[in-house]
């Protein structure tokens, strides 16, 4: 499943926040390049009290150290913002209205499916939602006409669903639709909020 058909899921006021969250990041970028400044500032000062045998050892030295603390401080703070750009991006996608759901998750059988005769093993909390009309749409929208069947075994995950034909599984629950959504785009992400990290 592409990134896109993620994101698309995510309404306006999660895009809202991700906009917010990375003007926070630019700002805490700023901040941290201009206290690196400063203190490179101060060093220098410092440093010209130093004898001069020892001075370019002892400058060198406590460049690199300024330079990894404050490459520390840089990645924890990507970190948060990351995480936090994470958690409301879940958030906004747990908190779909059922039809939206159901709508969002057709779609990822859809493409996710081969035979279009597999089981699909729910969640025991979201057992209700799939009653209804949901296996008739998803049968009616499968290329050909689907054979899909709801599993009696349940399963403890909160979100999503798993396809199992004999011995093949497609896990789509939300855990691991995510990681796998994060794995191919924290870099991208990481780029659009800090930039200058090239």
């Amino acid at each position: 499943m592409s990134i896109e058909n993620i994101l698309n899921t995510i309404d306006k006021e999660a895009l809202s926040n991700a906009n917010r969250i990375i003007g926070k990041a630019e700002a805490e970028a700023d901040k941290i390049r201009k206290e690196y400044a400063d203190r490179a500032k101060e060093l220098s000062v410092r440093l010209q009290k130093v004898s001069e045998k020892r001075a370019d050892e002892v400058y060198r030295r406590m460049i690199v150290n300024e330079q990894l603390e404050l490459r520390k401080s840089l990645l924890s703070k990507k970190h948060e913002i990351l995480d936090a750009f994470y958690k409301e991006a879940r958030k906004k996608i747990k908190e779909m209205p059922p039809d939206k759901y159901l709508k969002f998750v057709i779609q990822l059988i859809l493409n996710r499916a081969i035979s279009g005769s597999e089981e699909i093993i729910v969640s025991e909390k979201q057992r209700e939602i799939f009653a209804g009309d949901f296996l008739k749409s998803l049968n009616r929208s499968f290329p050909g006409g689907g054979h899909f069947t709801i599993s009696d075994a349940g399963t403890d995950f909160d979100w999503g669903v798993v396809l199992k034909e004999k011995r093949r599984i497609v896990d789509l629950s939300f855990d691991v639709l995510f990681e796998q959504v994060t794995e191919r785009v924290e870099s991208e992400v990481a780029a659009l909020l800090f930039p200058e990290d090239k």
